[in-house]
Order: C-alpha cells, then sequence, then structure tokens
C-alpha cells in the first residue's frame, strides 16, 4: 500500500502546506488593491476536472467574503461558441494544476483581449499562460506525478483564500501554519478505509454552501479512483426530486462543516438519513461520527483543508481495499485534451 505514489502525496500535504506558507512569494497586494478600488466588479473563474471544484469554491467564497459575484464559466462558452463579453472590469482566473490545458490558454488568451485582468493559479511554471496572464500564482506543490490531483488542490484553495483575506486586510499566514502543525501531528489519526461498504457503488455526498464545494471534490475521487457513482447535492437540492432515488444499500455521505451550512445540513439529513442504512457522516462532532471525525479549527474557513488532508488518504487505501490501482485510474490520463 506504502507504494502508491498517489497515497504518498496525499500523506505529503500537511508537509507542503507548511513548505507553500513559507516560500509563498505570490503577489495579493496588487490583486486585493484592484478589488478594493473598485477596479473590479465581477470574477469569472474557469477550470476544468479538480480545477473546477476549486473554481466552485471560488465562486462561493469571493461572493460569501467579498461581496463579488463570481461565476464558474464553462470554457465551451469562449472556445466553442466564441461568445463576446464586455471584460473591462472583470477578474478572470484561470486554474489549472498543469497549466497545459489549450482549451484553458486560449480562455485567458481571448479573456484579456476582451478587457479582462487574468490570474493563473497553476503548479506549472512553464505554462504558456504564466507570461501573458496579468497575475501568476504559483502552488508549489512540488511535482504532482499522479493522475488524480490531491496536494494541487489543497494549496489552490488555500491561495484563494490568501486573496479573499488579503483583501479583508487580514494575515491568515499563521492560521494557515497551525494548520500544518496540527496535521503533521494528527498524521497517524486517519479515517479507516474498512467501514465503507465496497459492494455498493451508487449514492450520494451532502453538502450545502463552501461544503457543497468540496462535495463535488470529493465526488470527483469517488468516480475517477473507485469507479463509484457517488453524486454531489445540495441538502437543499437534494430534497426536490434526487432524494427518490434513495434506498437501502444506496450510501448517503453527509458533511457538515462548524458554520451555517453546517447546520443546514444536519437539519436536511434527519429525514434523508432514515431511508438507507448507509449512512456515512464526515463532521466535526464526534459523537455523530467517530470514524469519520475532524477537528475543526479556530478560524473555521481552514476546515476544508483539514477535511481535505484527511479525505485524500483514506479515498487512495479505499481505491486499494477495491482491488483497483489509485496511480492508474482506467482510462486516464495527467493532461486531458478537451478542445
Amino acid at each position: 500500500m506504502d507504494s502508491s505514489i498517489l497515497l504518498n502525496e496525499a500523506l505529503s500535504i500537511p508537509e507542503k502546506i507548511n513548505h507553500f506558507i513559507i516560500n509563498d512569494k505570490n503577489n495579493y497586494a496588487d490583486v486585493s488593491k484592484l478589488i478594493n478600488e473598485k477596479k473590479i466588479q465581477y470574477i469569472v473563474t474557469v477550470a476544468r476536472g479538480t480545477s473546477d471544484c476549486a473554481a466552485l469554491y471560488a465562486s462561493y467564497m469571493f461572493a460569501k467574503y467579498l461581496g463579488l459575484p463570481t461565476y464558474s464559466m464553462p470554457p465551451s462558452i469562449i472556445t466553442l461558441e466564441n461568445s463576446q463579453f464586455d471584460f473591462s472590469k472583470a477578474l478572470v482566473i484561470i486554474i489549472s494544476q498543469s497549466g497545459l490545458s489549450t482549451d484553458l490558454v486560449e480562455c485567458e488568451n481571448k479573456s484579456k483581449q476582451m478587457g479582462a485582468t487574468t490570474i493563473l493559479i497553476s503548479n506549472n511554471q512553464k505554462s504558456p499562460m504564466v507570461s501573458t496572464s496579468n497575475f501568476f500564482y504559483y502552488i508549489n506543490a512540488g511535482e504532482e506525478k499522479s493522475v488524480a490531483a490531491t496536494k494541487t488542490f489543497v494549496l489552490s484553495l488555500l491561495i484563494i483564500q490568501k486573496i479573499i483575506f488579503n483583501t479583508l486586510n487580514k494575515n491568515i499566514n499563521n492560521h494557515i501554519k497551525k494548520i500544518s502543525e496540527k496535521l503533521i501531528k494528527d498524521s497517524n489519526n486517519q479515517w479507516n478505509p474498512k467501514i465503507l461498504n465496497k459492494s455498493v457503488d451508487v449514492g450520494f455526498i451532502i453538502g450545502r454552501g463552501v461544503g457543497y464545494a468540496i462535495a463535488n471534490e470529493i465526488s470527483l475521487k469517488f468516480k475517477e479512483l473507485c469507479q463509484e457513482m457517488i453524486e454531489p447535492f445540495s441538502s437543499a437540492e437534494v430534497m426536490h426530486g434526487p432524494k427518490s432515488l434513495i434506498q437501502d444499500s444506496f450510501k448517503v455521505f453527509t458533511m457538515s462543516l462548524k458554520d451555517n451550512s453546517g447546520k443546514i445540513v444536519n437539519q436536511d439529513s434527519k429525514e434523508i438519513t432514515k431511508l438507507t442504512n448507509l449512512h456515512y457522516s464526515i463532521s466535526f462532532d464526534d459523537k455523530d461520527n467517530k470514524n469519520l471525525f475532524y477537528n475543526s479549527y479556530e478560524f473555521i474557513e481552514l476546515d476544508p483543508i483539514i477535511i481535505l488532508s484527511k479525505f485524500y488518504p483514506w479515498i487512495v487505501k479505499y481505491s486499494i481495499e477495491k482491488g483497483l490501482d489509485p496511480d492508474k485510474p482506467r482510462y486516464l490520463t495527467k493532461v486531458t485534451k478537451t478542445f
């Protein structure tokens, strides 16, 4: 099990967080200045795959904390439809671990032509977008050899947080460093993959707010690493129809953050979880489920980082438990060509 490249990358996340925060040289001040001077009126994110889950997270966070309408735009709107926009007041954020996806390169180029200020968030300093974007935020996770992104996703979320809280004149570096130290100390306290029913490959992962964005990433990892159709839903949206699918032998994961969304998830899920014998709770409340428990941090905005640091090694080990090879997910490659 320890020979898995992906598992080793997932287990390295606490150290990578620490390395990132010590060595972060990204320019947050200039972007914060543009936002605070009201030169940015809205934000557009462009990404695919795991990076699109980070974009969804960004959409919620920028709207919640900065009051900026944020839209996660499908690249096809630009690359296939050739739609034209007035981006003169827009901040367009391209998120790409490899920085090589041709459709994203095209989107960055055309967004600038339409007047946008562009940001590239990438782990590749040699991406062609580094020289064309207005700002380049280096993820600095070290080489990510695995097809499935883990450490680069977590550090992408930290960059998004640093943009936001720097704009609010709030330095969160010490909080991030403390999180890293807590996770390193807690590295032997891993979730147990044996609690899951391996014979059932369908279900939901239910969250809300920021938790819904993280639920999308969890869903993606179940699909690409475990070949399970665990669909993400808002706890509100699942009540509008998808609830009809739930029955015994149907997995339902609920994710409760220690914020307003978590309270609502717990409230909405009371009825849902009664409909299945396979309910798994990701929660800060150890009375709820000790197997998928996480220690909430005083700065609760960092709780998704804690959850993902627990989740990634767990899902890799679960993939191995199922007899799959997480280093070679079926049909997938590191850089996906979609344009």
